[in-house]
């Protein structure tokens, strides 16, 4: 059972959660306690600025450079997908975030390409180059086959033929092949560069509204049945973020989105949502709710009808999340997105056992299948009796970052201090906990699965997980399955992106912590200046042409804390609260500072614990021999990862030494060496314990030191989990 439990102060009464300026929200719809800011509005600063660009510096920035199933996919004119046309999607669910967020910062990274120059060769006369064909077409002349394959994103190369007087033939191509003389032949290439990562961003959604069909559809066409609609459900959220943080988008996208959402709805009518889609449906609720309340345009009815078709049309998760026997199914991603689907019925009913619904769902995920890094044991299905938290199964990538964003969606909708602090947990431990290179700290290498206790990544033909390949824990590009390698691209974004929040009669509020500046509108400006959660205090400087409320939040586990305005000590707020703080006009400086413990927790079972302070889980560090299985373009290689070190250790709970050296600037925050803070404990080898098909068995129920043979005291660091590649953080009790 896990031992940590958050006091929660739900602030819910008199938070009319609007944006300064925004409309009046629509009276279907019920406020939120608070409401995110718009994309573009969040300046990213410090290590938090240095995580986003090591991001668009790894797979983020270059995936559509390289990757088929970004760089030549079927959503701009390409022929590559993957299934279920989501991965394109996916990604630009997390490279549109990104990209406001480098460029408010003046951080976006990457070259522009560099345009033709008007008097070179366009192409390379009498070659020819098979295969990898997007389309074929007849033109003109050469220059407008070239302007083509230009002017389509999953272009990279072109042929043209000729020899007939009449006209010339154009074939676009999406791959680079052999190349062989033909006469009247001519190769090209369009070779993609570097371009800014808002270029991307921009390069494709321009391409996907462009293609948009007569009737309203978006995308891919191809798909007859109910799981049609689940392509879009990122497409729409990417959309939003595009008009949000470039207003000048707003008329032409609003315009693009009422048609897709006519279609849709017309195709629900006859063809309702199934599967994928029926498991998501929240997510789709959610663009449509935005569009109710920002741009109803005059479509208020078909926009509340159909919110009630989609909550009609989505898997029952109530029942679900109350005992996972019926009402929807244990797919690991599909549960991590639909912890969120209860916070989306309450804002479209007002009904109060919708919140009461959200806060025994995490409770009850935690006690069955809780993990000490805050999320769930779903080696892609949740893990099965009786290993449901045992902590060498694994946890899907998809699942961390769609978590991240259920949960603060329940805290921006409820209010709840938990959901906030669960989506701080995981941002800081299990997100970063996945990526791993020789190098270090750089988000090159993804694992598909994560596991609390990981003695070794490399392909293993018998393995503990319970559902995926046995590549799921290597460290790569695309490990068992790509779905991750497009998704995960939201994660630091959208977290960062709900950072702060409006809230009610002119009121701010700051959910989570990261050095960062945001435009709140109205001459508004909150900054956070810190280094959290690699040291423990917090300032915030707020700027207000008006007197107005501040929230911070003092987390569950800060029951010492102290909070200060400008020169004046207030004293210790409650923690797990939003703490309200009344600001005059002017400039006002509120320090957050926080004393946090050493704290064990208990999550597999009695004799085991897991080590925190702070937002932090501490591991033990298993140093790596990684060889090299494939390279790609670029940095992107396949790793395994084999340990050197021992592993098996029992911990002595009795003392331990937290030491903080501090983040050093411009280095990667969750690096595998010189950690900003550390914990030394003492530990005892323990040889008993097993391994299970190539992995830590189960910690075996301590104290083990009183019933066998343990080896002698002996110092050990205990470091920040997301800056581990292989660890144990799951111990034994001496």
């Amino acid at each position: 059972m896990a031992v940590w439990r958050v006091k929660t102060v739900v602030l819910l009464a008199g938070l009319v959660a609007l944006c300064v300026g925004k409309p009046a929200l629509h009276a279907s719809l019920r406020p939120r306690a608070f409401t995110p800011l718009p994309a573009g509005s969040i300046t990213p600063k410090g290590w938090f600025l240095k995580q986003l660009e090591l991001q668009a510096e790894g797979l983020s920035g270059y995936l559509a450079l390289f990757w088929p199933d970004i760089s030549s996919s079927v959503w701009i004119g390409g022929t590559n997908d993957g299934g279920l046309h989501e991965r394109t999607p996916y990604w630009l669910n997390g490279i549109v975030p990104l990209a406001f967020l480098l460029n408010s910062a003046g951080r976006d990274l990457a070259k522009p390409p560099t345009p033709p120059r008007k008097n070179h060769t366009l192409c390379k006369q009498n070659v020819d180059m098979r295969n990898g064909d997007i389309r074929f077409l007849q033109v003109n002349n050469i220059s407008e086959c070239h302007d083509l394959c230009v002017a389509t994103p999953a272009c990279v190369a072109f042929v043209t033929d000729s020899c007939s007087n009449q006209s010339v033939t154009c074939w676009l191509k999406e791959t680079v092949g052999a190349q062989t003389s033909a006469s009247c032949r001519c190769l090209g290439f369009v070779p993609p560069e570097p371009a800014s990562v808002m270029g991307q961003a921009q390069r494709y959604l321009n391409y996907i509204m462009d293609q948009q069909t007569a009737a309203g559809w978006l995308g891919p066409d191809d798909e007859k049945t109910g799981v049609m609609y689940w392509q879009n459900f990122n497409v729409l959220f990417a959309l939003i973020q595009f008009m949000e943080g470039a207003p000048e988008n707003t008329d032409r996208v609003v315009n693009v989105i009422h048609r897709y959402l006519a279609e849709a709805y017309s195709r629900m009518q006859h063809t309702p949502m199934v599967s994928w889609a029926a498991a998501r449906g929240m997510d789709f609720a959610l663009s449509v709710q935005y569009m109710l309340q920002f741009h109803p345009n005059g479509k208020e009815q078909m926009l509340s009808s159909m919110l009630d078709l989609i909550q009609q049309q989505t898997m029952d998760w109530e029942t679900w999340f109350s005992a996972f026997k019926s009402g929807a199914s244990p797919h690991g991603v599909n549960n991590a997105q639909a912890l969120k689907s209860s916070a989306v019925w309450y804002v479209q009913t007002g009904n109060e056992s919708f919140h009461q619904s959200s806060l025994q769902r995490m409770h009850n995920m935690d006690q069955t299948y809780g993990m000490p890094s805050g999320m769930f044991c779903a080696d892609e299905i949740l893990c099965d009796a009786p290993e449901q938290r045992m902590p060498s199964r694994g946890t899907e990538l998809c699942a961390v970052v769609e978590a991240m964003f259920s949960y603060n969606t329940m805290f921006s909708v409820h209010g709840d201090v938990q959901f906030a602090d669960r989506a701080e947990r995981i941002a800081y431990n299990a997100l970063p906990a996945t990526w791993a290179s020789k190098k270090g700290g750089d988000m090159w290498n993804h694992q598909y699965l994560q596991a609390v206790n990981e003695i070794t990544a490399q392909s293993q033909a018998e393995h503990v997980w319970g559902h995926d390949g046995p590549d799921a824990e290597l460290y790569g590009l695309a490990p068992n399955y790509g779905c991750c390698t497009a998704n995960f691209n939201q994660g630091w974004p959208k977290f960062a992106n709900m950072l702060y929040f409006s809230v009610g009669d002119k009121g701010v509020a700051v959910g989570a912590y990261a050095p960062s500046v945001a435009n709140f509108g109205s001459g508004v400006t909150v900054e956070v200046n810190t280094s959290y959660p690699f040291e423990d205090t917090v300032n915030i400087i707020v700027t207000t042409p008006y007197p107005l409320p501040l929230y911070v939040r003092i987390p569950g586990w800060a029951h010492e804390n102290q909070v200060a305005v400008n020169t004046s000590v207030l004293g210790t707020a409650p923690n797990g609260t939003m703490h309200k703080i009344s600001l005059p006009a002017g400039h006002s400086t509120v320090r957050l500072t926080f004393f946090p413990t050493v704290r064990l927790e208990q999550w597999y079972g009695k004799g085991s614990v897991s080590v925190h302070r702070g937002a932090l889980m501490y591991s033990l560090p298993i140093t790596g021999n990684y060889t090299v299985l494939h390279t790609y373009p670029y940095d992107s290689r396949d790793y395994q990862v084999q340990p050197l070190d021992q592993w098996k250790f029992a911990l002595d709970t009795s003392a331990f030494n937290y030491s903080q050296p501090g983040y050093v600037a411009g280095s990667a925050p969750f690096n595998h060496t010189d950690w900003a803070c550390s914990v030394d404990a003492s530990v005892r080898s323990f040889d008993a314990w097993p391994l299970e098909k190539g992995s830590a068995g189960a910690p075996p129920q301590g104290p083990v030191c009183t019933q066998s043979g343990c080896g002698t005291a002996r110092s050990a660091r205990l470091v920040p989990y997301g800056g581990t590649d292989l660890r144990i953080s799951e111990f034994p009790i001496a």
